[in-house]
Parts: structure tokens; sequence; C-alpha cells
């Protein structure tokens, strides 16, 4: 076949396979093409490979190259081979590199139980390669045996990202469902280009990799393949703008040493309730390392150096930011915390021992053990902080004055947060109403809760009754906004609705959340969003007749006089039905709102 025959075809997977032969034969040949032929050749396969194209004209790290960095980062050398195009490029590196220890096994089920018996003999973690189609399905049997006998065999299978399930293309594998007892966990890679995947990369990376060095168990790493072999000898070198994450159970006091006078801040994510060994044990810590203990309402931490991410976040100047942040807890609501982390090294403790890092933001250690055992550890009347890092930020927050607020959900949150009774529970709406309370302080006896795992709105309310139903000797609040209310109002008419419980609902007549997130982006907002975007006009009457039909008794406001004459009544005072108070708001306001508290 000539030259031009090849150029000439106009199969996709065929144009890569072409691409590769004219790469082998002008640089093996020296064969002279035309630049037409070489343009017609790159439209072809343009599409086909956009990470070669990239690699090959910025000189780039490949997802390869990173994978590779990171099993060096964590010391892992083993390596059983098994041939193939996919995998190719990463085997030409690793085989001229005298870090690892590379084995070559033609069949792939052998090549699997291969690895298992070299992790038993060196205690050591083992990756096995190989290329796509039906090869890795030849890995099962054997990492069935990892799984089994805890054995850290790293399956790392390649893709083509050009290629998907609907494409009818040759040697696709859709890799994306597994069985559970052959791995551990399974990630895949994302292309690190554009770079803005580069810590979604690694931080896949870290987890998979930390838990095959740590736990010792299998994992699978589904990795972009770098097609264009030729990339391998222009970047020879790995990159440098790596992490790696090390893991702690025990004996860990030694790092004391590391918290003397620095800044340190607590983070706590949404949160279980603190039983009282574990919150006093936090609280002495931070009063004896002068650290702020930054939560939202969700946290649930009730101790001393408590500060509202929200309010912290307000402060921007370097002088105020933690330079190291101990992380615990599950997902936050509160979307200004990551703010806190723009020059703090991360300590993350992991009471369930699986791998986070909040935001892809590199945890530079990882505590898998219970909260009571990390402060217990490391708490010393010894290694006090006299950096007053808590004093000089609570300070600072202190001389915050709240500015005059429209009728909108700050002005509302602001009112209720000074008037919930000793003792009460209150559940949140996602998400502006979470977000505007969480820039006010609750008395201590209150516990907050917002459904923050799903992160949805379509089950506050049922949510909210649950726990009145558990709880009928407390009062309980909700603070949500309509559509979410009218998402779940079916609840209210539920027989085991109580006087207990207490809803706030904000009509705004739309989802404001939208017209919020939006501000300044989008002429004509009301006339744009409200049609399917922010979902407006449907509940045009309120919920009057709802709350009637459901026996509870029902208030209103639609404005700050009519809401102050009623919010002390609707919090504090008896009540023998359930009460609904309804607030009518507009989405003008609320921006107004929400920019005046956020701006300070």
């Amino acid at each position: 076949m000539k030259l031009k025959d090849i150029i000439e075809i106009k199969n996709e997977y065929t144009a890569n396979k072409k691409y590769k032969i004219i790469s082998i034969l002008g640089e093996s040949l020296k064969i002279n093409i035309k630049s037409k032929d070489i343009q017609k050749t790159a439209n072809l396969t343009a599409n086909y490979n956009t990470v070669s194209s990239a690699a090959q004209n910025n000189n780039a790290h490949s997802t390869v190259h990173y994978f590779i960095a990171m099993l060096k980062a964590y010391g892992i050398k083993n390596i059983v081979s098994s041939p193939g195009t996919q995998n190719a490029a990463f085997n030409l590196f690793i085989q001229e590199d005298s870090f690892f220890k590379t084995y070559s096994v033609v069949d792939e089920r052998s090549a699997a139980y291969a690895a298992t018996g070299i992790a038993f003999e060196t205690g050591e973690p083992v990756v096995i390669t190989c290329t796509e189609a039906t090869a890795s399905r030849n890995y099962l049997s054997a990492l069935t045996e990892a799984y089994y006998r805890k054995l850290p065999v790293i399956a790392c299978t390649f893709y083509n990202d050009a290629l998907n399930k609907y494409s009818l293309s040759q040697q696709y594998s859709d890799r994306s469902v597994s069985q559970n007892d052959i791995k551990t966990l399974s990630v895949e890679l994302p292309q690190v280009y554009p770079l803005y995947n580069k810590q979604k990369c690694l931080t896949y990376l870290n987890a998979a990799l930390s838990t095959a060095l740590y736990k010792g168990e299998p994992v699978h790493i589904n990795c972009p393949s770098l097609l264009n072999i030729n990339h391998i000898n222009t970047v020879k070198t790995l990159p440098v703008d790596i992490w790696r994450t090390e893991i702690y159970t025990q004996n860990f006091d030694y790092l004391k040493n590391a918290l003397k006078n620095k800044k340190i801040g607590i983070l706590i994510g949404a949160h279980r309730k603190f039983d009282s060994d574990t919150e006093n044990l936090l609280s002495d810590f931070a009063k004896n390392y002068s650290a702020p203990v930054f939560c939202d309402h969700t946290s649930n931490y009730h101790g001393d150096n408590k500060i509202l991410i929200s309010q912290a976040a307000r402060m921007l100047a370097e002088e105020y930011m933690p330079e190291l942040i101990i992380d615990l807890g599950h997902i936050t609501g509160d979307y200004t915390s990551n703010k806190l982390f723009s020059r703090a090294k991360v300590w993350r403790i992991n009471e369930d021992n699986s791998f986070h890092c909040r935001y892809n933001i590199p945890a530079e250690k990882i505590f898998n053990c219970s909260e009571k055992y990390f402060f217990k550890t490391l708490k010393s009347k010894l290694q006090s902080n006299n950096t007053n890092y808590f004093s000089k930020m609570n300070n600072r927050i202190s001389e915050f004055k709240l500015p005059d607020l429209p009728f909108s959900t700050p002005f509302i949150a602001a009112n209720l947060a000074k008037n919930l009774p000793h003792n009460s529970s209150l559940h949140l709406g996602i998400l502006n109403s979470l977000r505007c309370m969480d820039y006010f302080n609750l008395d201590e006896t209150i516990n907050v809760v917002c459904n923050v795992g799903g992160f949805g709105i379509d089950g506050a309310l049922s949510t909210l009754a649950g726990q009145s139903f558990a709880a009928p000797e407390k009062k309980c609040f909700g603070l949500i906004g309509d559509l979410a209310f009218f998402y779940d109002m079916n609840i209210l008419g539920n027989r085991h609705i109580s006087k207990n419980l207490r809803i706030l609902l904000i009509n705004n007549n739309k989802g404001a959340e939208f017209h919020v997130s939006y501000i300044g982006q989008i002429k004509d907002k009301e006339k744009r969003l409200d049609n399917l975007v922010a979902a407006g006009n449907h509940y045009i009457n309120g919920a009057k007749s709802w709350a009637d039909a459901c026996n509870f008794k029902y208030i209103s406001a639609a404005n700050k006089a009519e809401f102050l004459e009623k919010i002390t009544g609707f919090c504090k005072q008896e009540h023998e039905q359930p009460v609904l108070f309804e607030c009518f708001t507009s989405s003008i306001d609320e921006e107004k709102g929400l920019k005046a508290i956020q701006n300070g």
C-alpha cells in the first residue's frame, strides 16, 4: 500500500492507526511526506485524539506522565506488563526508568496471578497493565483472589477517550461497572488537557495508590491512553507538580512539633452530634493552639473558639488565613469555605478510613482514626501556641456591623437566629436558606440539620417532619424556600404531625437561588430566568389553603414590620397546632440582601 492510499482512508479508527504508521515511517525511514498530505492526515485525526495533539504541540505532560510520577512518589516499583497498543506509551516509559522493576507476561490472566505472587512475597503493591478490548477481562479471577486475600494489586487498564459505547468502535470496553469483589475502589483518570483537570487526576491517583499502599487492597485505575508514541520521546521528564498524602492510623504524637506556632484552623463540615468527650477534647485542642474552629451550622460543634465559615471568609487578607487546616466532617453547604484553603496545608481526619480531600485540595496527611483519638493524641499543655490566631480573627469579625437589610432571606435569618428558643432543632433548606443562616450565630443549645448529602430540594420538609416525630418534646423549626416547600408539601398531611413543628416559608414565587447565582451575568433576568430556569409564578396563591387543610396555624408577613411583629410569637409562644409562617419576598430584595451580608 502506498503512502497516498494510507492517507485516503476515511475510517476514524484506521485514521488513528494511519497516523501512527506515518509517524513511525517518518521517524524510522525519514520519508519526506508532502506538507499537504501531513495536513490532510492531521485533519482526519484531530478529532480522534485530542490528547496526542495537545501533548505534541505543547510538549506538555500527559495523564500517563502524571500516573508514572505518582507511582514513583508512592514508591511503587513492581510492574507486570502485558503487550498492547493502548498501554504502549506507559510501557515504553517505565522500561527505560531504572526505578521500576518490570516483568513481561503475555497472558493477562497469568500476569494478574503472577502479580498476586509478587505482592505476597514482597508485601508491596504490584501494578498490572494491559491494553483495551477484552484484555482486562482476563484479570477478573486473579483480582478476586487479591480481594479476598487483601493483596495490593493495582490493575491499570487503558482506554481511548475518543471511543464510547455508542460509536460502534473497535476494541471499546465499558469499564464503568465491575464486580464488587475484585477491587476496593475504582477510578477513571481524566485527561489533564486542559490543565484544570490536573488536581482531579491527582486526587484520584492519591485515593487509589494510598488504598493499595496503606490498606494493602486491590484497586483499579482506568487511564486514558497516550497514542502518540513519539510524545514519550519528546517529553522524557516526569511532572513535579504532584502531591501525595501520608496516611496515619496511630502513634503520631511526634507531629506536635509541626503544630508549634502555626496559624492552625479546624474546619468541620456537616457532622453528627458530637459526644461530649470528643467535643471537649476538640475544644481543649483549639484553646491550646489558639485555633479557630470554622463551622457552618450543620457542623453541630458547640465548643470553644467556634467561628462561622461565612464570617471568616469575608476576611481575605493573608494575615487572617490559616497556615494549616485540620479538616473533618462531611460535605459543607457553605460555598465560601474554599477561600480558607488559599495558603494552608491540609490534614484530614477520616473516621471511616476512606480517602477524602475537600475540593481536590492536596491533603498532606490523612488520619484514619477517630476524631477523639486524634485530638487526644495531639493535645499538649507543653506545646501551647503563641500566635493568638483565634483572638485576632474573632476580634476582626466582631467589628462587622450588620447593614440595613431589605425584607429578604438574610433579614429573616438574622431575626430567626435571635428568637429561636433554647434546645430546639433547626432544619435549613438547600441552598439559600442554609447560605444566609450561616452568617448569623445561633444559641449553642440548638442543633442544625440540612440535607447536604444528596444536596437536593426534594426532602427538606419530610426530613424536618421526621425529626419532629422523633423528638415530640422539642420545638422543631424549618427555614425553607417556596420551591422546596411545595415540592415536598404532601408530608404536612401526615397523621404524625404535631404541634412541635414550626415552618418558616420564604415565598418569592420562584427559585430566587437562580437569580442570586447569576448576579451581573444575565440581562432581563426576571423575564429570561423565570420561565424555565427559576420556575416562577407556579404557586401564586401561597400556602394558606394547604396549611388550613392540614390543620396548621397559618400566619404571614409581606414586609419587615409585619415580620418583626410576629416572629417572637412564632418562635416562643406555645401553640396547640403546628405553625406555618409564610413570608413573601422578592428576588430583587433577595439579591440586595445577599450582597449586603457577603460584602460586609
